[in-house]
């Protein structure tokens, strides 16, 4: 029998249309205020990041207009497990001549109906980095 909850799989579903509307509201009702994320790799979005905050300005703020506009995280596919929702999805963008196109993963803890931890993945790291650097 699972742990997580229907409803924990519909709030990274939330999250996940948020971001693609551009929604920082409807975003920020999907994360716990104390939330942690933690992204791989060698770029300037590497690293932990600790709070909502910090996470909104330092991240996902950011993501639309470093693109200019070109970034998507087109959700793919759902995995729950007894403890975690893994959310698959593509990324594609255009950065400084760039090109992006990779699958990712989040591993995300769901607890009292908000995220509160992220681990990100990517199947392409490199370039991921290169599209970041």
């Amino acid at each position: 029998m699972t742990g997580i909850l229907a409803s924990d799989v519909e709030v990274v579903r939330r999250a996940y249309a948020a971001l693609e509307a551009g929604d920082m509201y409807e975003l920020e009702k999907c994360f716990a205020r104390d939330v942690v994320w933690h992204e791989p790799g060698s770029n300037i979005y590497s690293g932990d990041r600790v709070g909502w905050p910090e996470i909104r300005d330092e991240f996902l703020l950011l993501l639309g207009p470093l693109s200019r506009g070109t970034l998507r995280a087109d959700l793919v596919d759902i995995a729950v497990g007894e403890k975690y929702v893994v959310a698959v999805h593509r990324a594609t963008g255009q950065h400084n001549g760039v090109t992006l196109d990779s699958t990712s993963c989040e591993v995300v803890l769901v607890v009292r109906g908000r995220v509160q931890e992220v681990w990100a993945t990517h199947a392409k790291q490199a370039e991921v980095d290169a599209f970041w650097a």
